[in-house]
């Protein structure tokens, strides 16, 4: 393989305010000088990486069997590709270890009373549907865009703005100084972004090895104070949407580098000493247990749905035979939501929702005053099953 660009780095004055150097203990002010070095992101908009056979057969694969998993997805009768991306977008904010119940997410996405944590999930949501809806050349206005939707309902002050001011990743929250890796100084995020940009159109790279190295330079240039990782991982989404790799279906890709975020981790600092196939490699992996995870799923929901229309009795044509498809897209409800998706008045949304709980296919939030809010039990429990570390093992092993 040839050399990829490695990372580089400038030596930055760093000034500890008088005021403030008694806060910091005096083991860790020893250790502050008055400069630190922070990352110079090589240009990649001309960079080719030169792949083993080996890796540009697994890459291949991973592109045959993406089509063949969008193509029967776009036939199913339900939106899996929604439910897939809520896996997603959980299992990318674990990865930042923010956790929240499937339930709760689904409720902030109806209601600011929910808990902080899913309130912060449901922004993950939101900022993939915005990626996935992008349609056009990648651009630093629309990284905005996407990083915007990720927090604009639990930080607004900086939802969509570049950082103006140095980030660090690890060691103390005093200095740069002993931390794993320091960011590029803000006045170079503009400039790395539009390299970025441009390596994004290349069209003569495999769409996966470009996603997986554009990823990654995104995490090197780090451009947000917060949200770099997540925001990061919708990139990858986007662009197999743009390039064509995937048109109607979402695969939980953070589900598979969850599934082994030290070797994620290992190959993004691998990539900036000029390593381009670590990272390529893990997100192949990561495509290969999306696969199996959204297989499973697409089978295990399918049966869910079933099982739901055989509890109906009502007569042929009644609209609660439109619930199930509703649900699947979001599985806490209320009468108002059920109203709109249904396209029926709201005492009609209420006689549906009061028969799906008497067939035990909803039932009230017990922390929600009045029961406004319904959830789908059983399609609560296979949400958090994919989820989670565990449950996506537990997923893969079995049958």
């Amino acid at each position: 393989m040839s050399a990829w660009p490695a990372v580089t780095a400038e030596e930055v004055p760093w000034h500890l305010r008088d005021e403030d150097a008694y806060l910091v203990p005096k083991s860790r002010r020893r250790k502050i000088t008055s400069t630190y070095q922070a990352a110079i992101p090589a240009e990649i908009h001309h960079a080719r990486p030169r792949l083993s056979a080996e890796l540009t057969e697994h890459l291949a694969d991973a592109r045959m069997r993406l089509a063949r998993f969008d193509e029967h997805q776009d036939s199913l009768a339900f939106n899996l590709p929604s439910l897939l991306l809520r896996s997603e977008s959980a299992a990318s904010s674990q990865i930042e270890n923010l956790t929240s119940s499937a339930r709760n997410i689904a409720l902030a996405e109806l209601s600011p009373s929910a808990p902080s944590n899913a309130l912060v999930i449901a922004g993950n949501i939101d900022a993939m549907r915005c990626a996935l809806d992008l349609e056009g050349t990648l651009t630093i206005d629309r990284i905005r865009q996407i990083h915007h939707q990720l927090l604009k309902k639990t930080s607004p002050d900086f939802a969509g703005e570049l950082r103006s001011e140095q980030v660090w990743v690890g060691g103390s929250p005093y200095s740069p100084h002993g931390a794993l890796f320091v960011p590029p100084v803000p006045s170079r995020i503009d400039a790395c972004l539009n390299d970025l940009c441009a390596f994004a159109e290349a069209e003569e790279l495999d769409p996966i090895a470009k996603a997986a190295l554009a990823h990654a330079q995104f995490e090197t240039i780090h451009p947000f104070i917060d949200g770099n990782g997540r925001t990061g991982r919708t990139l990858l989404h986007h662009l197999l949407r743009s390039d064509g790799v995937l048109l109607h279906a979402t695969v939980p890709l953070s589900a598979g580098l969850l599934h082994d975020v030290d070797g994620y981790m290992g190959a993004l600092s691998r990539y900036q000493q000029g390593d381009p196939a670590s990272i390529i490699e893990q997100v192949c992996d990561a495509i290969d247990l999306a696969l199996v995870v959204g297989q499973k799923t697409s089978r295990v929901i399918a049966d869910l749905a079933e099982s739901w229309t055989t509890r109906m009795h009502e007569r042929s044509g009644s609209r609660i035979f439109d619930l199930p498809a509703l649900l699947i897209e979001q599985p806490v409800v209320n009468s108002d939501y059920v109203a709109s998706g249904l396209g029926v008045t709201r005492r009609a949304a209420t006689s549906v929702i009061n028969r799906a709980c008497e067939y035990g296919i909803l039932k009230p939030l017990g922390n929600m005053r009045r029961g406004d809010f319904y959830q789908a039990p059983e399609l609560i429990a296979i949400l958090d099953e994919i989820s989670s570390m565990a449950g996506i093992r537990r997923l893969v092993a079995g049958s």
